[in-house]
């Protein structure tokens, strides 16, 4: 929208106001004193206006251009200025001045204020001293080039305030993107607790019911252990609690392998490991027939990032020890 405003901007400085103030300085030709200095600055005039209006979509004007405009108006006023009469006002004669504020006017809209206002200082000074030249009072030198100062003046106050409101409008809308990004997290951790919340419901709640309501078998308080076993998982072992890890785990310890989970890192695994922590973790399971497997995702940055520790202290012989770490690539956080 910003963008579509500007260039609207530019279409009505740089055309209708610049061809209107040609149309005026060709209702005026009887009062110069040569025709084709007039006629070519006229040309130029329109030049330029074709110049500032190509690709306005592609952002600010491209440099060469923009100085291609400020060197149109200083040749555009030095062919002018040498042809206006002498000792009287030249009225809409000296039509370049107006045709020349709007030009720096559309030039500060394509992105180029500096160079609009190095192209008002030149004229400035140039139009003074043309009109001192020709016999004008100062207050009248005054006047021709004071209008055109004002216009780049409002124009630059215009810009600025169009850029403040852009700047405003982008830290509002990343201020709203956090927000609706903080409401879309704590409304799927509120789901995902829910849902934790009535999965631990129907894992628990027999468990319990079968502890209240009866004197337990032996095979049943084994099953209650297994249960607490994987519940410890979900808890201590989060991180490494993924894909088939659960099942694995079970398996192992209806083998009587002690198996130990131990997330230190409170932290989800980097992508580029994760993979193979889990391919890692499923075959020290699959392979532990006895013993201990014990198996800890260290604090972030810490080196490595999981160790595997699998042993079995009735056989000295049967020991793994491995480690994972995170590539020097990719950031461990």
């Amino acid at each position: 929208m910003d963008q579509l405003r500007t260039k609207w901007l530019v279409l009505v400085f740089a055309t209708c106001m610049p061809i209107a103030h040609v149309i005026m300085g060709l209702a005026n030709t009887a009062k110069v004193s040569s025709l084709w200095q007039y006629l070519l600055a006229m040309v130029i005039c329109l030049g330029l206006v074709v110049l500032l209006c190509v690709d306005m979509d592609s952002g600010a004007i491209p440099l060469k251009s923009a100085w291609l405009v400020v060197a149109g108006v200083v040749v555009m006023e030095l062919l002018v200025t040498s042809v206006l009469p002498l000792g009287i006002h030249p009225g809409y004669a000296a039509w370049q001045n107006g045709a020349i504020q709007m030009l720096l006017v559309a030039l500060t809209f394509r992105g180029r204020t500096s160079l609009a206002w190095l192209g008002m200082g030149a004229f400035a000074a140039l139009d003074m001293r043309a009109s001192l030249g020709h016999g004008l009072s100062l207050v009248d030198g005054l006047a021709l080039v004071l209008t055109p100062i004002m216009w780049m003046v409002i124009a630059t106050a215009v810009l600025m305030v169009l850029g403040r409101s852009r700047n405003n409008i982008a830290v509002y809308s990343e201020q709203s993107q956090k927000a609706a990004l903080r409401l879309a997290w704590e409304e799927a951790h509120n789901i995902y607790r829910a849902q934790r919340l009535v999965e631990l419901q129907e894992a628990t709640r027999p468990a319990l019911e079968a502890i209240a309501c009866s004197k337990l078998t032996d095979e049943q308080r084994r099953e209650l252990t297994f249960l607490e076993a994987g519940l410890r998982d979900q808890m201590r072992g989060r991180t490494l609690v993924t894909g088939g890890v659960p099942d694995a785990a079970l398996a192992a310890r209806k083998r009587g392998v002690k198996v130990d989970l131990l997330d230190d890192r409170k932290a989800p695994l980097p992508g580029a490991i994760a993979a193979d922590v889990s391919r890692k973790l499923l075959e020290v399971l699959a392979q532990a027939q006895a013993g201990t497997v014990r198996v800890r995702a260290l604090p972030v940055g810490e080196v490595p990032t999981v160790t595997f520790l699998a042993f079995d202290e009735s056989a000295d012989q049967f020991e793994t020890y491995a480690e994972i770490s995170v590539p020097h690539s990719e950031p461990d956080r």
